[in-house]
């Protein structure tokens, strides 16, 4: 009898994705871009919809194979990444699927060897 495993993250996928995460993050420092990446994230078909809807399909390798679909594929990193980069702003950072994000010295914080809370 095997044992499964839960569902890993490719790690390209996570790759691009961290850098991705990092150009948003740098992104939002502009004046104004944060309120409008919030205002993106939770509008009607705005990033939380693509993410919703497309995000599952970036973790099966050949779902993306024409035109549309890397568009597609495209538009669910992007999304992700932006919503990923909002959430880095947040007091604590964001953690998900073993990476964390943030832009602001915290306790507890796994990029900081020397940790203060």
């Amino acid at each position: 009898m095997r044992r499964q495993r839960g569902p890993a993250i490719d790690s390209v996928l996570m790759m691009v994705l961290d850098g991705l995460v990092l150009v948003r993050i740098l992104a939002l420092s502009r004046p104004g871009e944060m309120s409008r990446a919030h205002a993106e994230a939770v509008a009607d078909g705005g990033l939380a919809d693509i993410i919703s809807e497309t995000g599952d399909r970036l973790t099966a390798p050949g779902n993306f194979r024409g035109h549309r679909d890397r568009k597609t594929r495209s538009e669910a990193l992007n999304a992700m990444a932006t919503c990923l980069a909002l959430g880095a702003h947040q007091p604590g950072g964001i953690t998900w699927a073993g990476h964390h994000w943030c832009v602001a010295a915290h306790g507890n914080c796994p990029h900081r060897s020397n940790q203060t809370a």
